[in-house]
């Protein structure tokens, strides 16, 4: 069998960024979240069932109808657990190795195929607006190891996964074929069962699809009305689900969550998502301040996919923005932009071709990007984020710095004492407390 170099390409991205990403995982579920995604995939396999028993305040949605709880995550990642589940059962019987850990390793690992393949995917868009087989592997591996993909793509949030398909979903669309879009419809329902928020989105499909073929009003019709069927039959699934569990077709298991979205907050949110020191994305990917500049020059070159492109990242933003978690929690910088980040940075392609001084400058925000990164996978995972929360329960909270700061500062105290015994001093807080992190560390031997 011979393979196009095309093909060999996207399989030698595949395989490098998915190594890096394995050598650099923790190998353990970190994420509360997650915990209760595995219980329903579990109560899938081995009770038909999606409620599940266990479940702290919080995390999970009592049904008025039932009275059983259920996860409030996206069932898509309960659904995308259950062949991991149906392996650990399997290994387990065979091996004797406890089942759920076998499980909570394999899961640990699963955002680093949605990762890899969100740069695949990268590759051939960026082939799309006419590029060189050179230029669309250096933007590739630029989104697997120059921006925050490389961290949340080895950590268990659900951002890298639905990242994936709402990339797959606009590279789909942007061929523009019967076929493509038949495929982007499924890919676009994915992303529903990850996060049904995604809905807003159709609009925006919708609308690129009618005006790209235009020029002949039976293909447009056509191909808007495959796209549309497949995504709202993927809608009603999930309203079906939703009856199922609450009753209600329109409660997604959020409760008064669902509501806490305020137009009023976007402006005092959106510099803090911007260049805030603890969220900023800016802060935590440089790359992408040309990445925003650069869409002056796409928007010239590719009018429509430009503003199709920009206006889902815009949407992302002020939602993100009106909420009132626009925070992420315990996250490394902008947890809820990260499914946007190929749209952050894919203009950037418009100046490789530039000498002199925007030479100097790309190279520069590629270099500080790329070590950024590597920060935040040799800093550890919620090393800083446990450090922050024991010192609030000293009241201190206010006194520690920003996360890329106080991660620099366990960076400096693993190369020189190689422990993980930190003193909240050493992040400037006035306490002689000392917090020992070695439980949000990796697997031993991994």
């Amino acid at each position: 069998m011979t393979f196009k170099k095309e093909t060999k390409i996207a399989l030698l991205i595949f395989v490098s960024i998915a190594l890096v990403y394995l050598f650099s995982a923790s190998g353990k579920i970190e994420i509360t979240d997650t915990s209760y995604s595995i219980q329903t995939a579990e109560a899938i396999v081995s009770n038909h069932s999606l409620a599940i028993e266990d479940c702290r305040p919080g995390h999970c949605f009592k049904s008025p109808k039932d009275l059983k709880y259920y996860s409030r995550s996206g069932l898509g990642i309960s659904f995308l657990f259950i062949p991991y589940i149906i392996t650990a059962k399997l290994i387990a019987t065979t091996t004797g190795i406890p089942q759920d850990k076998l499980t909570d390793l394999l899961i640990s690992f699963y955002n680093i195929f949605f990762g890899a393949g969100t740069c695949v995917i990268m590759f051939y868009l960026v082939k799309l607006f006419k590029n060189s087989d050179r230029n669309a592997l250096i933007m590739a591996l630029l989104l697997g190891l120059a921006t925050f993909s490389w961290r949340y793509s080895i950590w268990d949030f659900s951002e890298s996964t639905q990242m994936f398909f709402l990339l797959l979903s606009i590279y789909l669309i942007l061929k523009n074929t019967s076929k493509s879009l038949t495929l982007g419809g499924l890919s676009f329902c994915c992303l529903l069962l990850l996060k049904v928020l995604y809905i807003l989105c159709l609009p925006v499909f919708i609308l690129y699809i009618l005006v790209k073929n235009k020029g002949v009003a039976k293909d447009a019709l056509k191909r808007t009305g495959i796209f549309l069927l497949i995504a709202l039959l993927g809608f009603c699934f999930i309203l079906l689900l939703n009856y199922i569990r609450f009753g209600r077709i329109f409660e997604f298991g959020y409760g008064s969550e669902a509501g806490k979205f305020y137009l009023s907050q976007i402006l005092q949110h959106a510099p803090k998502l911007l260049y805030w020191m603890d969220k900023g994305i800016f802060i935590y990917n440089p790359l992408f301040i040309l990445g925003i500049l650069g869409y002056y020059k796409l928007f010239r070159l590719a009018p429509k996919e430009a503003i199709l492109l920009f206006s889902i990242l815009i949407l992302n933003f002020l939602l993100t923005c009106s909420w009132y978690g626009w925070h992420g929690n315990w996250s490394w910088g902008p947890r809820y932009l990260v499914p946007t980040a190929p749209l952050w940075l894919l203009p950037i392609f418009v100046f490789f071709h530039k000498k002199g001084i925007l030479r100097f400058i790309l190279i520069s925000l590629i270099s500080v990007s790329i070590l950024i990164q590597l920060l935040s996978v040799l800093a550890g995972n919620l090393e800083y984020l446990s450090l922050c929360n024991a010192n609030d329960r000293e009241g201190l909270r206010k006194g520690m710095p920003a996360q890329i700061t106080g991660s620099l500062i366990i960076l400096k105290h693993k190369i020189i004492k190689k422990d993980t015994l930190y003193s909240l001093a050493e992040f400037g807080a006035d306490s002689k407390s000392t917090v020992d992190t070695s439980e949000f560390g990796y697997k031993k031997g991994l």
